[in-house]
């Protein structure tokens, strides 16, 4: 279920992804926007294969990539060159696992693109359980030497990649936008003192947002 930031930071990373291809949660639903086996085919891809839990569309292999058995990873492991993981590890039940699982999947050398979630509403397609931040992806990816210089936020709202910063973007309520005219501040700054809530009282919010992030599994990593 690939979002606009996500197709975005693929197509910024395109000379870095080599085939054989993987991606990890690749059912394909009616309302999604986007398809990434599509996607990275326009960008000139074809040896591309899908991994979910659940069979269906774009899965051509039906795995729980938190799963402790290691013989049901056989025939897939150091097999690929890429592995695409893009918000999805936040709704499986044990991402220190699936990282494990993910890095086996992956030649030494071979590069993971990843992104999850930061800050974002409760989303139940079908459950909801982690966020992560950057520090965190290092954490769970051990195997990973991550490109610090080519991680982005996704701010999902406004469809909008930028460069990963601290502090990260905050929605001010008494600050302008760098995009907004002087007469929208004003009426953003009126609608806020008219219709203020406890919410609204704060002074400061951040926006939904994902963290992307690409990185080499290193060659003398072992994997436990």
């Amino acid at each position: 279920m690939p979002n606009i930031n996500q197709i975005k930071f693929l197509n910024k990373n395109k000379r870095l992804i080599k085939e054989p291809i993987v991606i990890i949660g690749s059912k394909e639903y009616e309302y999604d926007k986007y398809n990434y086996k599509i996607e990275l085919k326009k960008l000139g891809f074809e040896d591309i294969i899908g991994i979910d839990i659940l069979d269906g569309e774009g899965v051509d292999v039906e795995l729980d990539i938190c799963e402790l058995d290691q013989e049901n990873f056989s025939g897939l492991e150091n097999k690929f060159n890429t592995v695409i993981c893009m918000q999805m590890l936040y709704a499986v039940k044990n991402p220190f696992t699936a990282a494990q699982n993910i890095q086996r999947l992956l030649r030494s050398e071979g590069i993971l693109i990843f992104s999850d979630v930061f800050t974002h509403r409760v989303n139940r397609i079908p459950t909801d359980y982690w966020r992560f931040t950057y520090d965190a992806q290092k954490l769970i990816f051990d195997k990973i030497k991550f490109f610090d210089s080519r991680t982005k936020i996704g701010i999902t709202r406004q469809g909008k990649l930028i460069d990963y910063t601290l502090p990260f973007p905050e929605l001010r309520k008494y600050k302008k936008y760098y995009n907004e005219t002087s007469l929208g501040f004003f009426f953003r700054k009126l609608q806020r003192k008219i219709f203020s809530n406890e919410l609204l009282d704060n002074q400061r919010l951040l926006p939904e947002m994902s963290i992307h992030s690409i990185g080499k599994k290193s060659n003398h990593s072992k994997i436990n």
